[in-house]
C-alpha cells in the first residue's frame, strides 16, 4: 500500500504529521526510560511494549541503575511500508537516532557501562498501528474516567482522577521496536 492509498482511506492521515508523531513518541519513550517513569508513555504504547519497557526499568531499579540516553536526537525517519490489515493499518518506519548509551549508578551517579564519551548512531524499525474504525481524536480528548479535558499528547493521564487516555481507540500506537542489524 502506498501513502496516497492510505490518505484515500484515512483522510486524517498526513505523512509529515505522522513522522513528527513517530519522532516525538520515540523521544518520549527513551526519556521515560531515563526518568524511570514509563507510565508517561503508556498511552502511546501497545500493552506488550509497555510491559517490556516497564520490566526493563524494573530490572534497572533492582540493580540500582539508570539507563542514560544523553544528547538524544532523531537524525531521520522514513516510512518503509504500509499494510492494510482487516481491522487496522500497520506502518513500519526506519528511525535513525544518535545518543550516548550508558548506565549509571542511581545513588552515586557514577558510570557503570556503555558509551558515554560520544554519540552512537542507531537504526530502529518501529511498528505503529491504528484501528480502521478509530474515533476522531480532535473531538474525543476527554478523560474516560471523569470526562475532564485531557492532554493526550503529553502524559495521557488525567490530572483529576488519574485515568489513562485510551489512545488505541483514537490514534497511532507504537507496537514494536527492533534494532536494525
Amino acid at each position: 500500500m502506498e501513502i496516497k492509498d492510505l490518505i484515500d482511506k484515512d483522510n486524517t492521515f498526513s505523512e509529515s504529521a505522522f513522522i513528527s508523531k513517530v519522532d516525538n513518541i520515540y523521544i518520549m519513550l527513551l526519556s521515560a526510560i531515563m526518568m524511570d517513569d514509563i507510565e508517561k508513555v503508556k498511552h502511546k504504547l501497545s500493552n506488550g511494549l509497555y510491559e517490556k519497557y516497564l520490566n526493563l526499568v524494573s530490572d534497572l531499579n533492582n540493580k540500582n541503575q539508570r539507563q542514560m540516553y544523553d544528547e538524544l536526537n532523531v537524525k531521520s525517519t522514513k516510512i518503509l511500508s504500509i499494510k492494510d490489515d482487516s481491522d487496522k493499518y500497520i506502518i513500519d518506519v526506519l528511525l535513525v537516532s544518535r545518543y550516548m548509551d550508558y548506565i549509571i549508578d542511581k545513588n552515586t551517579l557514577k558510570y557503570i557501562s556503555g558509551i558515554n564519551d560520544r554519540r552512537v548512531e542507531k537504526e530502529n524499525i518501529l511498528t505503529f498501528e491504528k484501528l480502521k474504525n478509530a474515533k476522531n481524536e480532535l473531538y474525543s480528548r476527554k478523560c474516560p474516567g471523569c470526562g475532564a479535558n485531557i492532554d493526550a499528547s503529553c502524559t495521557g493521564k488525567c490530572v483529576f482522577c488519574g485515568s489513562t487516555y485510551d489512545t488505541i481507540n483514537y490514534d497511532w500506537i507504537l507496537t514494536d521496536i527492533k534494532e536494525k542489524v
